[in-house]
């Protein structure tokens, strides 16, 4: 008898790149407050920023 499987399904579309990025104490505090008052990860509000760029860019 085979054993079942543990932990997440794999994803379609995994995420296997990393981005870092320097900060001021000042930019990451503003980030952190800004993340927890729209309570997204600051890596969504990293994402939802290149959409608007995008979008921007296309009108």
């Amino acid at each position: 008898m085979s054993s079942p499987k543990i932990g997440r399904p794999k994803s379609e579309n995994p995420k296997s790149k990393r981005l870092s990025v320097k900060l001021t104490d000042n930019e990451f505090k503003y980030i952190d407050e800004c993340s927890k008052k729209l309570n997204m990860t600051k890596s969504e509000m990293v994402f939802k920023g290149i959409e608007l760029l995008i979008k921007q860019k296309k009108d």
